[in-house]
């Protein structure tokens, strides 16, 4: 076994036979590469030389299981001449496609963090494997940049390189000693350079969607400047007071409020609103994988991490991370959040490198935290964190002044969206959509609206899409203003038929005899106009008999 002081000098002669241009033109190929996967590609050609037969490189990473070795190697790429794969070359833990540090022949090397060179099979003692494809000597090459070990650069030779040949293998020596040493800085450049450009489209991406809802407003229709009863004016003027400033804000209320759009509020209104907003929806995300959404992790941390990912507390440094259902954070992850909340650091899943962030948090659930931290699903001093500033949402059935003005702004914004007439909101319309309870409150109204207008008809409100007041059959009603009879009162068909007659003769007198149109009698009793004929029709009414006195 040689030591790599042997080959402090080079034989002139060996300069001489053997052109080294093509290892320049390599490196200036390498310095200009910018991805991990293209400067594998170029590695290949590190393995023509003379008499090597095939060379390899493999990556440090994070060892799984109980083993306690910490790292292992990966091969990433192997070129030459091979009769067999590297999966068949085995060591007492396994095989060559990774090796572990206590592996003797490249194992050792990288763990050492020094080149070794092989020169003849009498030097060292050849696995089985080795001698079936002929390697007669090898050499080793630790990858390491500003102290790391990033991998190891391996070549195995065909004959042995002593006597005259030991020059060559001097010249080898240094090339490759030069390579591996540069190849180590341009991986770890690469995947830098990667890494940005990860963030970069996510945040693009971000942005995009940020950019999309401005223009056309958000799902949820911008709701929080839509309202001016009193509890909304409330939360508007808390929404005023908090967002300039960086306090963690806790949004409350039921499904539905509009808990998403008013964190959108504050940081619109915040010195952050030129930074991302990011947002984490807490009730959508496994359980095994909470660490690595919020604080990111690295290639091999897991099984199916194939590549770097940062977290969402990175993709929003400087912005917003907004945490939906928070309530919904397995209590063994709270304390990890909790630390990042208090110090503003972390660590990826599979890295020991502390990482420093600056966000601050807006978190939102339709939970009773304070019943979660009793029953002990929630830690208390989370709680106590994430509440510096809560907002509690009312339902929307304590808003039922603004249920005109959101019905409105509904129906214009589904028709602008939907390409569609803006239907009228007829009075029926209006006291049906009072009169529901919204157990869905705002979005469910949104959604109830979006489908009426859909379903509209003569450039009124669809009713039949909208929702019945309960505690009344929709069949058994022929309008909102129909006399309803007691819950215990059973009328027969005749006397239905007349209470029918008499109310669309009342609407008929309203209307002064019109059937269509607006402030008709159909747009009244919020019906179709070709209904209300066929009823007319049936009861042996007419229009003229709007014209009488009104009653």
């Amino acid at each position: 076994m040689l030591q790599p002081g042997k080959f402090t000098r080079i034989a002139p002669h060996v300069l001489r036979e053997f052109d080294i241009s093509p290892f320049f033109d390599l490196l200036l190929s390498m310095a200009q590469e910018r991805t991990v996967e293209g400067l594998l590609q170029l590695s290949t050609r590190v393995y023509r030389g003379t008499h090597v037969a095939c060379g390899g490189v493999w990556f440090t990473e994070k060892a799984s299981g109980d083993d306690g070795a910490g790292w292992v190697m990966r091969l990433m790429t192997l070129a030459g001449r091979t009769h067999r794969h590297p999966r068949t070359w085995t060591h007492t833990a396994g095989d060559y496609s990774l090796i572990p540090p206590q592996e003797p022949l490249l194992g050792a090397v990288a763990l050492s963090g020094e080149p070794l060179v092989v020169a003849s099979p009498d030097e060292w003692t050849r696995p089985e494997w080795a001698v079936d494809e002929g390697f007669a000597a090898y050499s080793a090459f630790p990858m390491m940049c500003k102290g790391e070990l990033v991998g190891l650069l391996a070549l195995f030779y065909e004959r042995p390189m002593t006597d005259r040949l030991g020059d060559l293998l001097s010249l080898h020596y240094k090339m490759h000693k030069i390579y591996a040493d540069s190849l180590a800085a341009a991986i770890t450049n690469a995947r830098a350079f990667e890494e940005i450009l990860h963030l970069r489209r996510e945040l693009e991406r971000e942005n995009e969607r940020l950019r999309r809802q401005v223009e056309h407003g958000s799902a949820d229709g911008n709701l929080p400047i839509v309202g001016d009863c009193p509890a909304w004016l409330r939360v508007l003027a808390q929404v005023d007071m908090v967002a300039p400033t960086d306090a963690t804000v806790l949004v409350q209320g039921e499904s539905g409020t509009g808990k998403e759009l008013v964190a959108e509020a504050i940081h619109r209104r915040s010195q952050r609103s030129t930074a991302p907003l990011v947002r984490v929806n807490c009730s959508a995300i496994p359980r095994e994988l909470f660490e690595s959404e919020f604080f990111g992790h690295v290639k091999g941390a897991f099984t199916g991490a194939v590549r770097d990912r940062i977290g969402r507390f990175q993709m929003a440094d400087g912005g917003t991370l907004f945490l939906d259902e928070v309530g919904e954070i397995p209590l063994e992850l709270q304390g990890k959040l909790l630390r990042v909340l208090q110090e503003g650091t972390f660590e990826r899943v599979g890295e020991d490198r502390t990482r420093s962030v600056d966000v601050r948090i807006i978190a939102a659930t339709n939970r009773d935290l304070r019943q979660e931290v009793d029953a002990g699903r929630f830690r208390q001093d989370l709680f106590f964190r994430l509440s510096v500033f809560p907002v509690e949402l009312p339902p929307l059935r304590d808003r039922q002044g603004d249920i005109p003005l959101l019905a409105r702004h509904f129906i214009a914004q589904s028709s602008r969206r939907l390409g569609l007439p803006t239907p009228r909101l007829t009075p029926a319309a209006l006291a049906r959509l009072s009169a529901y309870p919204w157990p869905g409150n705002v979005r469910e109204m949104q959604n109830v609206i979006e489908r009426a207008v859909i379903m509209a008809e003569e450039g009124a409100l669809g009713m039949d899409a909208l929702p019945a007041p309960e505690g009344l059959r929709h069949d058994d009603r022929v309008s909102v203003a129909a006399p309803a009879p007691g819950a215990t009162t059973i009328v027969t068909e005749e006397e239905w038929r007349t209470m029918q007659r008499d109310n669309i003769r009342r609407a008929l007198q309203a209307a002064e005899g019109r059937v269509h149109g607006v402030g008709g009698a159909a747009e009244l009793l919020g019906i179709p106009p070709t209904t209300l004929r066929s009823r007319m029709q049936a009861l042996g009414l007419s229009p003229k008999q709007g014209h009488g006195p009104k009653g």
